[in-house]
């Protein structure tokens, strides 16, 4: 496991009925620093249309996210074991 925080971020494939790394994008996805986070969500709402956005409610939770992009902190699982935890 690593060090400082590491991140993954999957989109929802509706023939997987699961969350899966977006194909055919040119940032990493898959256990990346909070940079490579904002890289990739950046990429994700650019160039493949994803809202991906984040917001805190009032109340400090997350319940006004968008469903279709998922954001884990990962901190170094290897890729296997990721994608069984993203299966629905």
């Amino acid at each position: 496991m690593s060090d400082k925080p590491l991140y993954s971020i999957g989109t929802w494939d509706t023939d997987a009925q699961g969350y899966t790394p977006q194909p055919e994008t040119k940032t990493p996805c898959i256990n990346v620093d909070i940079q490579g986070l904002r890289r990739h969500l950046r990429e994700l709402r650019d160039e493949h249309g994803y809202a991906a956005h984040r917001f805190r409610d009032d109340d400090g939770g997350h319940s006004d996210n968008d469903w279709s992009v998922l954001v884990e902190r990962t901190d170094g699982k290897p890729l296997e074991e990721i994608l069984k935890d993203w299966e629905r």
